[in-house]
Formats: C-alpha cells, structure tokens, sequence
C-alpha cells in the first residue's frame, strides 16, 4: 500500500495499517507490572499509548503521537458505564458525535479539559498532519464514585443525574482552560517518583485530586451562569433571531456589536447567551455555519476555491485554506478529492 502524503487516511485504511503492522509483531503491547504501552504503527506516524490500570473502574491514559498524514475516522465507540475526564496538552482536533448532549460538534484544543460520558454512539474524528497530540485521560467508573458513599446533591448537573442514576444520556461538557492546580497535578502524573505499589497509590492520589477539581471547576461554570444570568422568553426569541441572522449572512456578518443592536441584547447577554442556549460563541458558531456552507459548494466542481472562499465571507483564499483546515482537519482541495 504505497504511502500519498496528499491524501487523507480514513478508517479502512488506518485499520489496514495496523492490521499490517500487527502481522509484522510491530506494535505489541509491553507490560510493566500495572502500565502497558504501544506504539503506533510507522507508516501512520511516531507515538504511543500509555494505559495505567490503577484498580478495575479507574485508568490513566496518556497518548502522544504526531501523524505523517491527516486523519478522518467514522466509527461507532462504547463507553458505556464510565465517566471520562481528558485533559488537551498539546495539539487541535476536531470531533463529531451526532445526537450527544451539549457538544455534539467541538474542537478540542490545546489547554482545554472536559468531561464526558459516551455511550454506543457514532464518532466522526479529525486529526491533523505533523502535529504532535498529547492528551491525558482519566477513566472511572460510575460505581466506582458511587462507592465513596457521599451525597452529590451538590454535584454539577449532568454529573449529578448520571451518578444518581437518573440519566445516562451521552454528554460532552467542555470547561474551561485547565487552571495552574490542574497543571500542576498533570505534571506530577507525567513525572511520577516512585515504582512498584507506591505508584499506584500516588497516582491514584493524584487521579482523584485532579478530578476534585475538575468537577469543582465544572460546578463554579454552572453556578456563574445560574447567578449572573436571567433569560426572559424575549430574549431566548432574540438570541435564535442572531442565530437567524448569521446563517443568513455568511458572506457579510456583523459585528458583534451590530449583531447585538440589530436583535436588542446588549453584547454581553448575547455572548452569554450563544454560549447556555448554544453551546458555543458567537464566532464560534459563524465559523461552523461557514464550514457547513463551503463543505457543501465545495461538491460543485464549477465553483473555484476562491470563490468558496468568497462566498463564506473570506476575503483571502489562504486565510479560508487556513481556516478550513483547523476546522475541518484537511485543506479545501484534499476535501475535494476525499469526496470523489
């Protein structure tokens, strides 16, 4: 299978690659009392996978890779029954799980940290060329918190719900930037002292601190948002008409400034607002109405590049090259070629 550095690997032929490079006993998993690791094949990239088992319900998984070509996966995943908590160290993706609550469609970017419980659900994922991907993953059982024994009536909603057993709706929640605590607590995991049966204590110390804060830090969003802001029904029908209106006018958006003025929010309960009722800014959301539309053009072999460009409202076609890229995980053109 000869390698195209301008094609797109999809999931057919990243299974073939590891598929090969099993054959060849290229990529075993190498044990470690508790800790096994594996490296990905050569002809996808450089990197590997660290899983931990702390105790049965609670893992670490530390991955870093860079891939030689951009990646495209279509596949169904199953989490059912653990809570998962990842933390971005370095690189951008971009994920896709339709029907989810919250973020069915995100990218997940260098800094960020979120929490998610992933049922049987499709997983559409994006990952770029020549960057290198480092995450770390924390996997814990529902029981496995349950038996602390404790009340979550202070818990965050959804987390409070799915621990109480009164929904086990998939959900994705981004927080916000991992805080200097979280950071600090990551670098500890990555750079463990001990060996042996102190390892695993002192890690397990450390999973459960980092997720302490990761949930206190989910709660404080919540509550914020609870106290700072009221949504009247007008301004829920205001904030639709924004979304309205930035669909419309893709090619020449407004402000946000003239966007708030245009449906009479002030700036702030607007930005606000996209982010409760939405899930996303302002921009954030233009910026998906704006791949959405090209990806669509982009099928009409008559239009050229500049003039998507142009009709998504990019005055430079490398600045929407650019942009399409981040966004979507593969230039325009490749695009192009993966749809033939």
């Amino acid at each position: 299978m000869p390698l195209n550095i301008a094609r797109t690997i999809d999931k057919t032929e990243y299974d073939a690659f590891w598929e090969e490079a099993d054959e060849c006993s290229e990529v075993p998993w190498q044990w470690n009392d508790f800790e096994r690791r594996q490296t990905i094949p050569k002809r996808l990239g450089q990197g590997e996978l660290r899983i931990i088992e702390l105790h049965p319900g609670l893992s670490i998984q530390i991955a870093t890779y860079q891939f030689w070509r951009p990646l495209l996966l279509d596949y169904r995943c199953n989490g059912e029954g653990m809570l998962l908590s990842n933390f971005y160290l370095a690189g951008d993706r971009r994920i896709i799980n339709p029907g989810i609550q919250f973020e069915e469609d995100r990218a997940e970017t260098t800094g960020e940290t979120c929490l998610c419980y992933i049922k049987e659900v499709r997983s559409i994922e994006y990952f770029p060329a020549e960057q290198t991907l480092k995450s770390v993953g924390i996997s814990i059982d529902l029981e496995r918190l349950r038996s602390f024994g404790m009340t979550w009536d202070n818990a965050p909603s959804p987390l409070r719900l799915l621990i109480d057993g009164k929904s086990a709706k998939s959900f994705h929640q981004t927080l916000n930037q991992s805080t200097p605590a979280m950071q600090q607590v990551l670098q500890q995991i990555l750079n463990c002292p001990y060996q042996g049966a102190f390892k695993r204590m002192y890690l397990e110390s450390k999973v459960l601190e980092l997720l302490v804060l990761q949930f206190d830090q989910l709660l404080g969003k919540q509550k914020a948002s609870s106290s700072t802001l009221t949504f009247r029904s007008t301004d829920i029908e205001r904030l639709h008409l924004a979304k309205a209106i930035l669909q419309r006018e893709l090619e020449h958006p407004p402000t946000l400034l003239d966007l708030a003025r245009l449906v009479g929010l002030n700036d702030f309960k607007l930005k606000q607002g996209f982010r409760h009722l939405f899930g996303t800014t302002v921009f954030g959301y233009l910026q998906t109405c704006r791949m959405a539309q090209a990806q669509q053009l982009l099928s009409n072999r008559q239009l050229s590049i500049a003039e998507v460009a142009q009709r998504v409202g990019y005055a430079s076609p490398s600045q929407f090259c650019h942009a399409f890229k981040r966004h979507v995980g593969m230039t325009p053109s490749i695009y192009r070629q993966w749809q033939d």
